[in-house]
């Protein structure tokens, strides 16, 4: 079995005893802090031996890989090594058996004893609500939405949409009780949480999520100009042009004034009209 050479790997002892090093191949936000204890995290991971035989991978599978850190339901090295890392972050963990699979492994792919490497990316985490008050959870959401938006600034779409989705669920989820007289500050947060995360999806052109995200601002106010927009500028990436030129109309009437409904709806005939185009051309060649 090789053996794990600390100094050839060139990490950082976060554990303070030798058994968990951490290499940073990608820094991530510091300014978001680190996942703490019993949250929920997003990650992705491959875990090979020191040989470089891979014995397990999130990225073979669809979707992440979640859990919540920090309480053992998963191995020693993750609960600590992951509590260090950042929103984006990319490190490579090296496991000592005791902070991995113990002395009898995981046979038949890991050995007992054995030291692994799991690099793990860091996507999102969410922290756990059940024992915030209404109020707690209402200011947790104002600061998600606040990170979101720095987040949206610098460019980083999908970091921005976790986040405005994390504050809008920390109002809107099961066990949240409003706080006498914050009734208005909360469908604020929770409609400017949802309409800043459509325009997210509509960014990473994530057109489903969209029209779903969309969907719920609507809910909370049906009169929302820019829900009704960008749910139609949402139908229009999906190809749905009545549906889209549907909620654009409804847009302009809330807003005849708004030249970016009056271009949106625009966009979406022109589109339409292109692939009627192509359908006929199509049926052309198809029957001569």
């Amino acid at each position: 079995m090789a053996t794990f050479d600390a100094k050839a790997f060139g990490g950082v002892d976060i554990s303070g005893d030798g058994g968990l090093y951490k290499k940073i191949l990608k820094a991530g936000d510091e300014s978001l802090g680190s996942p703490p204890v019993g949250s929920k995290v997003k990650v992705h991971y491959v875990g090979t031996l020191l040989d470089g035989e891979k014995f397990d991978s999130s990225r073979d599978r669809p979707g992440y890989f979640d859990f919540e850190v920090g309480i053992g339901n998963v191995i020693k090295g993750w609960d600590v090594g992951i509590c260090t890392m950042h929103r984006g972050e990319v490190a490579i963990l090296a496991c000592r058996a005791d902070y991995a699979y113990g002395e009898h492994g995981s046979p038949p792919k890991i050995p007992g004893g054995a030291t692994l490497l799991f690099e793990v990316e860091l996507f999102s985490w969410k922290t756990d609500t059940s024992r915030m008050s209404g109020r707690e959870r209402l200011a947790e959401g104002e600061s998600k939405k606040a990170k979101g938006t720095e987040q949206f600034k610098a460019g980083n779409h999908a970091a921005a949409l976790d986040l405005y989705l994390e504050a809008a669920e920390l109002v809107q989820s099961g066990g949240f009780v409003c706080p006498e007289g914050s009734e208005e500050a909360v469908k604020a947060l929770l409609l400017s949480s949802l309409l800043n995360g459509a325009t997210c999806a509509l960014k990473l052109e994530s057109y489903d999520e969209a029209v779903t995200i969309s969907t719920d601002a609507l809910a909370v106010d049906d009169s929302s100009v820019k829900a009704h927009y960008r749910r139609g500028m949402g139908r229009l990436g999906q190809g749905y042009f009545e549906e889209a030129k549907a909620d654009l109309r409804r847009a302009a009437e809330l807003d005849p004034k708004s030249k970016e409904v009056r271009d949106g709806f625009n966009e979406c005939v022109k589109r339409e009209a292109a692939a009627k185009k192509g359908e006929k051309a199509l049926y052309g060649r198809m029957f001569g």
